[in-house]
């Protein structure tokens, strides 16, 4: 379990990454709810990764996840429809 000094250090990490993250002990105590049950390990690496990949701060699932940091978006999608037909 992750106590609220580990998600601190955490978000303060995040601050100096992301100019734009801000928080305050209200964020620290919501974050706190959701994340006291994770690994601080876990959720440490996971940030580390997507700090490398997104331009953007992370939400509470980029860090629970085992993320590489940015959403995964599709490449082309090509439907065949004769595929799988046996010719």
């Amino acid at each position: 379990m992750m106590t609220k000094k580990e998600i601190y250090k955490l978000m303060d990490l995040i601050q100096v990454y992301y100019e734009r993250f801000q928080f305050d002990q209200h964020k620290l105590d919501a974050w706190h709810l959701v994340l006291q049950k994770y690994s601080y390990d876990k959720v440490h690496k996971n940030l580390l990764k997507f700090v490398v990949d997104s331009p953007h701060p992370p939400k509470i699932s980029d860090v629970v996840q085992n993320s590489s940091g940015g959403r995964f978006i599709p490449g082309e999608f090509v439907l065949d429809l004769a595929k799988g037909e046996g010719n």
